[in-house]
């Protein structure tokens, strides 16, 4: 990636983040633009070194510092607006300034004590001892618990977020002007030297351009470049604040961040190890808050992880937030995939894939956004993100009780948000588009175009998942009833396929209780349609052919490409005997797919359950060739 490009990716990926510390350590919104904005211009000055350390550590010690002076040499610009927290400013500032700072990046800047502790250059001890004064000083003085203290400070960030930054450009530009008049000053001091010291400079040959450029290089320390992912860390993860904006009602608060970084000798030995040992040592972690996933982590032998989990203060809703950094962008691109296909071959009993896929429109890399029931005591929601640049892969989960969702706008925009921190250092292009748009369901890695697992909805007290038999040519169509009597090795049909699905081993879901599908492709969609009218018109004599039948119509169903009808059939087969059956007919261009279930008194689909699975057949036609 070109520099200027670089720079550019991290400056718009992590200057609301710096922002938000200044601010918290300023208390002047003006004096924070001011901060913030010299901060990455020394940063860009000096971008063939920084770029190869932290140069996230280095714009927020630079932009700390530049506060903490500007205050200290003018205390006239110390101005507080009104409408911000002005109670936890002033407790702020009564603090020390390190102590402060201390405090600071261990909430809005979601660092340990540790990593606070060595960006203050302090032990971990000393860390310890001025913490636990700063939270003291501060319950005192609020008098609030520290919990309710540390979300006015991140309420904070609703103020500095007004705060109005400069385009990176500008930022480049401004740092430019700045080492020309270094430069000019350097010379100018440099001449007036020689001049008043009388000395006699002899005309020098012209060097050449070769010459001076390896005059140049003299005494310059080679600088290693650095390598894709080395600065995504744990400060790259989501904070509470971000997070919160999935459901902004709650009041969100972090639980866990955990990180496993390999480095020197250790990350050497992790790139050469056995990965099916590795990948079988993670899989024990299992996942914190979905079943379709068998591990945490999708990438195969990692270089580094990174895992967050919040909770919303008193409800049953949860988060994580998952970063893995690969050896290679190809390995990345592996494990986003392979993540993808756990979700979309999810075999979970009651376990569903609701509608509500999405992706982000103008992204520059993978994004995916799919949402799970759990049809479970209690229900539960779960909306899941997908997404990949480089060699850097980030998974954001949300989970709450009941059928509710959040918006999927503010969380695909939260997705986005998890990937700036970590895109600048991917070696992959960033995204930031956050417009979320519909997307088609996942695509199953065996028998795609067929209804999957997970679409097909749970019966009764169903403990197992669902099987669908090997697709074959339909010689006894699966999904035929004695309506409509469909045969799908008719004239004009290139290719027929056809498969039963059934719940084995399960004593809620009796043997007589299935679904069955067919799917023809026509030579042409105007044979396709001419076939599902036949068939409409023989279930619309059905009745008065058979005495016994009885039919009602049900709701159609309608898509993007697609369309379709259902039907309710039962027929009397004695005086207390009754096979009952629900149809289904979707046509898709030159494809057509019938749908049949058998149901009984103790296990049966709902009405709405089966428009469901006819729609969700519709939409896997996508996938049929």
């Amino acid at each position: 990636m070109p520099k200027v490009e670089e720079f550019d990716t991290f400056y718009d990926s992590t200057s609301r983040y710096v922002t938000h510390l200044t601010y918290a350590e300023s208390g002047d919104r003006a004096l924070t633009q001011e901060a913030v904005t010299e901060a990455y211009e020394k940063a860009w000055q000096g971008w063939g070194k920084q770029r190869s350390r932290d140069p996230l550590a280095f714009v927020r010690g630079e932009a700390f510092r530049h506060a903490r002076l500007a205050r200290g040499t003018r205390p006239w610009r110390r101005r507080h607006e009104d409408d911000s927290d002005l109670a936890l400013i002033e407790a702020l500032q009564d603090l020390p300034s390190r102590t402060r700072r201390l405090i600071i990046l261990q909430t809005l800047g979601e660092l340990d004590l540790s990593s606070a502790a060595r960006d203050l250059a302090i032990t971990d001890a000393e860390a310890v001892t001025e913490t636990q004064q700063a939270v003291t000083a501060l319950e005192q003085a609020l008098g609030q618990s520290i919990g309710q203290v540390e979300s006015r400070l991140l309420g904070l960030s609703e103020i500095s977020e007004r705060i109005t930054l400069p385009r990176p450009s500008a930022i480049r530009a401004k740092a430019r002007k700045r080492s020309r008049r270094r430069t000019l000053g350097a010379v100018a001091a440099a001449t007036a030297a020689v001049v008043a010291a009388g000395l006699a400079v002899a005309p020098a040959s012209p060097m050449s351009q070769a010459q001076a450029q390896e005059r140049n290089r003299v005494g310059e320390r080679p600088v290693e470049a650095a390598r894709p992912g080395d600065a995504v860390t744990a400060r790259s993860l989501l904070n509470a604040t971000e997070v919160g904006r999935i459901n902004p009602a709650r009041d969100w608060t972090t639980v866990t961040t955990s990180a496993d970084e390999p480095s020197g000798d250790e990350e050497k030995e992790a790139a050469t190890a056995d990965t099916a040992a590795a990948e079988s040592a993670r899989a024990s972690e299992g996942d914190p808050l979905t079943s379709c996933a068998p591990r945490r982590f999708a990438t195969s032998n990692p270089v580094k992880t990174y895992v967050r989990e919040f909770e919303a203060y008193g409800q049953p809703e949860q988060a994580v937030h998952v970063l893995e950094v690969a050896h290679d962008a190809t390995a990345a691109q592996q494990a986003f995939k392979r993540r993808l296909q756990w979700y979309a071959d999810c075999a979970v009993p009651r376990v569903q894939i609701t509608s509500g896929t999405a992706t982000i429109d103008g992204a520059a890399s993978p994004v995916t956004i799919v949402r799970l029931r759990e049809l479970t005591s209690p229900t539960r929601t779960l909306t899941i993100g997908l997404m990949q640049t480089g060699v850097v892969n980030t998974m954001l989960v949300h989970r709450t009780d009941g059928t509710a969702a959040p918006s999927v706008v503010a969380f695909g925009q939260t997705l986005v948000d998890g990937m700036r921190l970590a895109c600048a250092s991917s070696g992959g292009p960033c995204t930031t588009s956050t417009k979320v748009v519909g997307a088609p369901l996942p695509r199953t890695s065996s028998n795609p175009g067929f209804l999957a697992a997970a679409d097909l909805p749970p019966v009764g007290a169903q403990t197992q998942p669902w099987a669908g038999t090997e697709p074959k040519a339909p010689s006894d169509n699966p999904a035929a009833t004695m309506c409509d009597r469909a045969n799908f090795l008719t004239r004009g049909v290139a290719k027929a396929r056809g498969r039963l699905y059934v719940v084995p081993n399960d004593k809620a879901a009796p043997r007589t209780f299935g679904i069955g599908q067919s799917i023809a492709t026509f030579r042409t969609p105007a044979q396709a349609r001419t076939f599902v009218r036949g068939l409409e018109k023989r279930i619309a004599k059905c009745e008065d052919r058979n005495q016994a039948a009885t039919v009602v119509a049900g709701k159609a169903v309608r898509g993007a490409g697609y369309s379709g009808k259902t039907w309710r059939m039962s027929f009397e087969t004695g005086r207390k005997s009754v096979i009952s059956y629900r149809l289904a007919l979707v046509v898709r261009g030159a494809t057509v797919t019938e749908v049949a279930q058998s149901g009984t008194k103790r296990a049966d689909l709902s009405s709405a359950q089966f428009v469901q699975v006819a729609d969700r057949a519709g939409q896997r036609l996508a996938y049929w060739r």
